[in-house]
């Protein structure tokens, strides 16, 4: 045994019945007394030869063991003596142990809480990460399609009655009610005709089909053919770029090189007059 354990079990021996007696005599029960006393103690034990060198334990221990016990405070007063007389059967050896075991407990429901609260703020890290790495929604307004095909332009899918904004779409076709399409991503996603997009594990054929155009021969001296688009029911309309075609009546220039125009064909070569295109610059795509 070191000195400071010596000197602790002699101070020990000598207050513990001064201890207990003196909660005692405040109104505390036996047993609660015993055990406030010994986990005061206890826990001045590792500290106890710089407590006996810089403090007078007497009255700071008091303090403290009033203060664990719920007792009102007295600044200054020392523990009290002769208050009981030391009786060898109730020595504090037993109390001890109760007081180290509490401890210990506490220590493991500290311990399981703090790893509780470790697993809850590592969910919650998670949950934000996944929701700060979420894309931005998707956004769809309602808009009756001018054309008679879907077609996209400035990052815009337009569909029968909505318009959704996909700006990475390498490629789309026409696909049931709505659409299929590529994106830059290489990912393959289905449009709904209400404007949802779902990912798709497998592009349908139509996506990567080049379809068999029939002849045009509706072309001006200066059109230009661009694209052509099945439509359902049979038909195609094309899209033309023409740099010298009249666009005064509209007084809109879409683009530098020229304006395009859509002229729908039907199933046996007869085509409308070609409409110039408003709705978009000279980006616009129909597949």
């Amino acid at each position: 045994m070191g000195a400071t354990d010596a000197d602790f079990a002699g101070y020990l021996d000598a207050r513990w019945a001064d201890l207990v007696g003196g909660l005692e005599d405040e109104g505390v029960p036996a047993d609660h007394a015993r055990l406030v006393v010994a986990e005061t103690l206890l826990a001045s034990r590792r500290s106890w030869s710089r407590r006996v060198r810089d403090e007078q334990v007497d009255v700071s221990l008091w303090a403290e063991v009033r203060e664990r016990a719920g007792l009102p405070a007295r600044p200054g007063e020392a523990v009290p003596h002769g208050v009981r007389r030391l009786d060898p059967s109730d020595a504090p050896d037993e109390w001890l142990a109760r007081a180290d075991e509490r401890r210990s407990a506490r220590r493991r429901v500290a311990a399981r809480r703090g790893l509780g609260w470790l697993a809850v703020v590592a969910v919650l890290a998670a949950g934000w990460m996944w929701w700060a790495s979420r894309p931005p929604p998707i956004e769809v307004r309602q808009e009756a399609n001018p054309l008679p095909v879907i077609w996209y332009a400035q990052g815009e899918l337009h569909l029968e009655e909505v318009v959704v904004e996909l700006p990475t779409v390498e490629e789309f076709v026409a696909w049931g009610s709505g659409a299929a399409a590529r994106l830059r991503s290489g990912e393959v996603v289905r449009i709904d005709a209400d404007g949802d997009v779902h990912d798709l594990d497998d592009a349908p054929p139509a996506l990567d089909e080049t379809p068999a155009v029939p002849p045009f021969l509706a072309l001006g001296q200066y059109d230009v053919l661009v694209q052509s688009a099945p439509v359902p029911g049979g038909g195609w309309p094309h899209l033309l770029d023409s740099s010298r075609r009249q666009g005064v009546r509209d007084e809109v220039r879409q683009s530098e090189t020229g304006r395009r125009a859509i002229v729908v064909c039907t199933a046996d070569y007869s085509c409308s007059a070609p409409r110039t295109v408003v709705e978009a610059d000279g980006s616009i795509r129909l597949r």
